[in-house]
């Protein structure tokens, strides 16, 4: 190749405009939790968002369905709409109900892009079935344990869980166990089907009881699809 200097042609500068106008273009991200009481988030995914905002340079909100406001919002353009993400791992009535309510308000707002929920993108079932592979080695299940689900689609959904991941799905309600229980009895080897801290791993003992995106796995995994989003 000639002397691209010489030529008037300067490839890392070129390089670095594209990379400032990929970060002006990136679009602001909305991620929608759970929460804890009183509309108080979970210190990993406050973490997760404050990184994400760093290496995108566009904003990132989190809404907590259990908040009693909702947060201002950054508005999103025709190149970078705002993009929903609901952070949750089974198709509940959060993703049924709540979350189109959320995005028929931000559409009054400006232009929207909904994803799918976390919990069926596949590279997030995928690195399930790599952490219960993980654990098949301690002998018995691997266990999933998760929120109850009903109806025909609750029960679709935990097959394909079933079979994608290797694990067997346990129902286990997250608003029995108190910190003055004594911790779930485990029928072997499980993972807590819950994103961040919640009143479930609470419970579980150590180990176990680690969220899921406080396992290096899990938070790799989404901190790389949110970084690959426009």
């Amino acid at each position: 190749m000639g002397d691209q200097k010489g030529s008037g042609f300067d490839i890392r500068g070129s390089l670095r405009r594209v990379s400032v106008m990929a970060r002006i273009l990136a679009s602001p991200l909305l991620l929608v939790v759970h929460g804890r009481a009183g509309g108080v988030i979970p210190a990993e995914l406050l973490d997760l968002a404050h990184e994400l905002e760093v290496e995108r340079g566009a904003p990132v909100r989190l809404e907590a369905l259990t908040a009693a406001e909702p947060p201002a919002l950054p508005a999103g353009s025709a190149l970078a709409p705002l993009l929903l993400v609901p952070l949750f791992l089974l198709p509940g009535s959060h993703v049924r109900r709540d979350v189109p309510q959320i995005a028929a308000r931000c559409r009054r707002r400006g232009p929207l892009r909904r994803l799918p929920f976390l919990g069926s993108w596949p590279s997030w079932q995928g690195a399930l079935a790599d952490e219960l592979a993980s654990l098949k080695a301690q002998g018995g299940g691997p266990w999933l344990l998760h929120h109850p689900l009903e109806g025909p689609l609750g029960a679709a959904f935990l097959a394909h869980l079933e079979a994608v991941t290797g694990g067997r799905c346990r129902a286990t309600p997250y608003s029995a166990p108190n910190a003055e229980d004594a911790p779930l009895p485990l029928p072997g080897p499980a993972l807590p089907l819950a994103l961040a801290a919640n009143r479930l791993t609470d419970a579980l003992p150590s180990p176990l009881g680690v969220p899921l995106l406080q396992r290096p796995r899990f938070r790799a995994v989404l901190l790389e699809a949110l970084m690959a989003l426009p």
